[in-house]
This record gives C-alpha cells, sequence and structure tokens, in this order.
C-alpha cells in the first residue's frame, strides 16, 4: 500500500495536480481522487492518516467482513476518534492486541493526526511536513491547524487537555 503513495510527486513542481484514471487500493484513496481522477500532494496526506489509522486499529482499510463495501476504515474510526480526542480515552479505537501497551501521549499524537489527514476537504488537510514534526513531537499538535481557520480547531497537546470538539471536527469534515 505504501507504493501507492507519492503520485502526486510524478509532475513538475509548477502543476498542482495530475488527471489520471482511478487507479490505487480502495480505501486509501481520497475522496477527491475517487471523484475527480485528480492527484495532488494532500491525497497522499490523506492516504498517510489510512495508514496511520491501520497502525493504531489494527483493522485493515476496507475489510471483506464489513457488511458494505462503502463501510471503510475511516467512516468507522471518524466518530471514535473525535470521542477520543474529546475524552482521551482510546480504548474503543486502538487495537485490542495492544492492550495498555502504548504511551498514552504518543497515541494522541497518532490519533490526531491520523484525523487531521484524513478530512474530508483536501484544503483543510494539513501538509506532511506538519504531520511528521507532530508525530516527532517537535511541534504542538496545534501546528496541523495552519490554513484551517488558525484558532478555531485544536487538537490535544501533549500536556493539554482537549479543546477539539465535536463540532468542531464535523466542521473539519466539509
Amino acid at each position: 500500500q505504501v507504493a501507492d503513495f507519492g503520485l502526486a510527486k510524478l509532475t513538475s513542481d509548477n502543476n498542482t495536480h495530475v488527471s489520471t484514471r482511478v487507479m490505487g487500493t480502495f480505501g486509501y484513496l481520497a475522496p477527491e481522487y475517487a471523484s475527480s481522477g485528480k492527484l495532488t500532494e494532500k491525497s497522499d496526506v490523506f492516504s498517510f492518516g489510512v495508514m496511520l489509522l491501520e497502525l493504531i486499529t489494527g483493522r485493515r482499510p476496507v475489510s471483506s467482513k464489513q457488511a458494505h463495501m462503502d463501510d471503510s476504515l475511516v467512516d468507522w474510526a471518524r466518530p471514535l476518534m473525535t470521542q477520543a480526542l474529546e475524552d482521551g480515552n482510546h480504548d474503543a479505537l486502538v487495537d485490542p492486541h495492544l492492550g495498555i501497551d502504548f504511551n498514552d501521549n504518543e497515541m494522541a499524537r497518532m490519533i490526531a493526526c491520523a484525523a487531521a489527514c484524513v478530512r474530508h476537504s483536501a484544503r483543510r488537510r494539513p501538509r506532511m511536513s506538519q504531520v511528521v514534526r507532530a508525530l516527532e513531537g517537535d511541534v504542538s499538535l496545534d501546528d496541523l491547524h495552519e490554513g484551517v481557520r488558525p484558532g478555531h480547531s485544536r487538537f490535544m497537546g501533549s500536556h493539554a487537555s482537549s479543546e477539539y470538539d465535536t463540532s468542531q471536527y464535523n466542521e473539519d469534515l466539509k
């Protein structure tokens, strides 16, 4: 699946997107790519977010066990990420095989980054450099919100309580 990423870099720097027929691994495709066939760097950010969700949950992006093919990992995880970001309880989202064998602050960072990466609106997704800095703990998770109405949405910082609520998350989905 990682080989599907990076398609947006196949064009020159002055092209903002590339159009192609829809290919790729279902479940990793950004909504705008699936509907328009246009790839951007934000499409890759979405795919990375799905991969983060796989690591967090231990689930596949699309499972044959699901009743409907439109039941993706992202759709399943969105309300659970909202809840985890609101109350700091990761139990419903985290892979049960992990038990309690993880660092809460690092898991909160992963969840916040995944939530930002899989925003429905490409323009509201962070740049990959922002995601990397947030995952490494080099910046506050607020950095993920640059370009997304600054000061409006805040994720849980490494030592702060969550100020990111359901209405803000739902707004980010637009």
